[in-house]
């Protein structure tokens, strides 16, 4: 599908759809948990999907009312089925560490665009706990074979992803004796892991971790099943937010401001780029202004790159932007897909391993690739609505996480035409 968004206006109110990371954490402990839980604003997206196909696949019961989203969780096994988790790298990540505590084998089937990321960390982490772990090099399809009990030590590498930590810390509360991790190398995206944390804290497991973040445990005792309401979604979110910085007035609601989420860093980012940002009763707004450059690390809030390169390209100077080197393995490689479609748009763009140096007031109308990242089209999306004339290939692609982000658009007054061709 392609999308063009026409220059424009933008103005109103929209809600920010429930957190993705919260909305699959929560998901995960739910099936785990002894009982029905009852969780409320989960997202309705591709990544939500497929860790609920997965869950149910495993042996929990889901089943959507009125009231929310109600899992039935405790009595997990094996199948033959297999699990297809699509493209959401957390949902294969944490069900692998679950799957490592389930008797038997379970098979994990990626898209292709999964299949790439890293994932050795994990699998080697799984072997040290006694389970058996393999990856099929020519699929990257992932096969566990459990074991009742592990031995409840691990140690495991911090600085490639944090979701390898956050799948051992989930299924820790399974073991006999508890889980201790030992971290080889300081910890990435630690706020992600904060966020597993408080998660399986709400469904009553016992984790704790040192003051350095490099060593954790987990108590045994399972998962207790209970009512949670899943916070917005501040990845989506800065797509919405840059939108009233680059063209008009912009408010959205149902965000958290005290959350873990490490996109929260977009706040920051705005008002050091001299946007105006305040909150009110009905959420947090962004006006328009007159953006100038920044230099800003990443590293912390790596999703937040393509919404920051698109707002750099339409400041005043070289916005550059470093810690970026862990975007090039998420769902495409980001820094070389925001500077294809930056130097479409005319835009000037220096590039080095882990940094990024975007030169604004130059960006005009073009043909952009999405790279099938949802990310990538949301920010082109944005930066089409003060540019004009922007075409977004690929557009479906926001379905991963935030199917009506085109639709959100347009109530907002962006002019955007889909073309099913």
């Amino acid at each position: 599908m392609r999308t063009l968004i026409a220059q424009s206006r933008a103005g109103g109110v929209v809600r920010a759809p429930g957190s993705k990371s919260y909305s699959i954490r929560a998901a995960v402990c739910a099936a785990v948990a002894d009982g029905e839980s009852v969780l409320e604003n989960v997202l309705e997206a591709d990544d939500a999907a497929a860790v609920l196909e997965c869950v149910t696949t495993l042996g929990a019961q889901a089943s959507r009312a009125a009231d929310g989203l109600h899992i039935r969780g405790g009595a997990l096994h094996t199948t033959n089925a297999g699990l297809r988790c699509r493209e959401s790298a957390a949902t294969l990540r944490f069900l692998m560490g679950i799957a490592a505590t389930i008797p038997g084998a379970t098979m994990f089937h990626c898209a292709p665009s999964l299949a790439r990321r890293p994932v050795m960390p994990l699998v080697e982490a799984i072997q040290q706990l006694g389970a058996a772990c393999d990856v099929d090099t020519a699929t990257g399809a992932v096969t566990v074979v459990g074991i009742p009990v592990g031995n409840g030590r691990v140690r495991l590498r911090g600085d490639v992803s944090s979701q390898f930590l956050s799948a051992l810390l989930l299924s820790g509360p399974r073991y006999d004796e508890g889980l201790e991790i030992e971290l080889e190398t300081p910890l990435v995206s630690e706020r992600y892991v904060m966020m597993t944390m408080e998660c399986m804290r709400a469904f009553g497991a016992d984790v704790r971790s040192s003051a350095d973040a490099r060593s954790f445990s987990v108590l045994p005792g399972g998962y207790t099943p209970r009512r949670y309401i899943v916070e917005g979604d501040w990845s989506a979110a800065s797509a919405l937010l840059a939108l009233g910085a680059l063209a008009g007035d912009v408010t959205v609601a149902g965000l958290n401001p005290s959350s873990l989420q490490a996109d929260t860093a977009i706040v920051a980012l705005l008002r050091d780029m001299n946007a105006s940002v305040t909150t009110s009763a009905e959420g947090l707004r962004v006006r328009r202004s007159r953006l100038k450059a920044v230099r800003v690390d990443l590293s912390g809030a790596i999703d937040l790159l393509p919404v920051a390169a698109a707002l750099g390209a339409a400041a005043e100077g070289i916005t550059t932007l470093t810690g970026i080197a862990r975007a090039r393995d998420k769902e495409s490689d980001r820094v070389a897909a925001m500077v294809a479609g930056l130097q479409r748009m005319g835009v000037a763009v220096e590039v080095g391993d882990n940094h990024i140096s975007v030169h604004g007031g130059g960006a005009g109308g073009a043909v952009v690739s999405s790279a099938g990242d949802h990310r990538i089209a949301m920010a082109f999306g944005v930066l089409g609505a003060v540019v004009g004339d922007v075409v977004v290939e690929g557009a479906e692609c926001v379905n991963k996480t935030y199917p009506e982000f085109w639709a959100d658009l347009q109530r907002l007054g962006v002019e955007v035409q889909l073309d099913e061709q």
